[in-house]
């Protein structure tokens, strides 16, 4: 019976120790990504893609350095851009962590007739800066309410998020 005991103790050693040395190396391998700044964005537009998960049908593509003035709150007004900047780091030897952007938004209805409260596109997380926000470009996409903008991996699990206080109206007349 001691026998038994100590050899289900040794059994139970073992994979304890094999099973920690894998969540080890699991949590290690997790790429972290941080937001190190938000709020107001301006960036030069060197492009676009299309991008059907958006109501414009289009993702705009920015060069950088982009300029941020801190804020959560939001005035939605044709031309306004809001975002995050973010870096990634245990990416592996890649240097590349594909991701999904996804910007989780109060109702937005298209003129093609979708209703949207989610808009996303695919990007790259990498150990410098990158950029992924939001320009508010035609009348329907002006609506308040909360914004989120949620940097996920492949799988759908986010990474890092921030949201905003979105408010429409009181732009100023250009």
């Amino acid at each position: 019976m001691a026998t038994f005991r100590r050899a289900r103790y040794l059994v139970l050693l073992i994979s304890l120790m094999v099973g920690n040395t894998g969540l080890a190396t699991a949590q290690e391998e997790t790429p972290a990504i941080e937001i190190v700044d938000w709020g107001l964005t301006s960036a030069k537009e060197v492009g676009s893609e299309v991008s059907p998960d958006t109501p414009t049908g289009l993702n705009r593509l920015v060069e950088g350095p982009v300029n941020v003035t801190r804020t959560e709150n939001i005035h939605a007004c044709i031309g306004t851009s809001f975002g995050v900047l973010y870096e990634a780091s245990d990416i592996g030897d890649t240097g590349v962590l594909p991701i999904s952007v996804v910007v989780l938004h109060p109702l937005i209805r298209t003129p093609d007739g979708r209703s949207m409260q989610k808009s996303s596109w695919p990007d790259s997380a990498v150990q410098q800066q990158r950029y992924a926000g939001w320009v508010f470009e035609r009348d329907f996409e002006l609506v308040s309410g909360a914004w989120t903008i949620s940097l996920r991996d492949l799988s759908g699990k986010e990474l890092a998020a921030k949201s905003f206080k979105v408010i429409a109206g009181n732009c100023p007349i250009s």
